[in-house]
């Protein structure tokens, strides 16, 4: 009983936001943070790059601080398969969660086509009969 007490107590104090970026008509943005209302403190739930696929939005990469704490990022392996590979080469470390954040968003800004273009080729043979938009 006191465990679900205390769950709700620490519930009441996080505010979620989430928010879209659209990029073009087959990128988007959505980035998922708390802040913590107690501790003035903001954690990043997530910050993915999706791109459309058919008509489904499919999530390519994201950033998150859930393991240790350090800002990191997942990108998907395949199309077919939730799998993904998780990196924090080149991603900033310091900084307060509402900077790195910040970079995050601005990270995947600058460098969706790039990421895009990985993604597809990596995946250029179950996707060779569907037409997915470059940009």
């Amino acid at each position: 009983m006191k465990k679900k007490y205390l769950k709700k107590i620490k519930e009441n104090f996080k505010k979620r936001h989430l928010s879209e970026i659209i990029l073009s008509n087959s990128n988007k943005i959505i980035y998922v943070y708390n802040d913590d209302l107690k501790t003035k403190q903001t954690e990043i739930v997530s910050v993915s790059l999706n791109i459309k696929i058919l008509d489904n939005w499919v999530t390519i990469l994201y950033y998150d601080n859930h393991h240790e704490g350090l800002l990191h990022r997942h990108n998907k392996i395949s199309y077919d398969n939730e799998a993904n590979i998780v990196d924090n080469e080149g991603v900033k470390k310091k900084g307060d969660w509402k900077k790195l954040l910040h970079w995050a968003i601005e990270d995947i800004k600058n460098n969706y086509i790039y990421y895009k273009k990985k993604f597809l080729y990596r995946n250029r043979f179950l996707l060779k009969d569907i037409k997915v938009e470059k940009f």
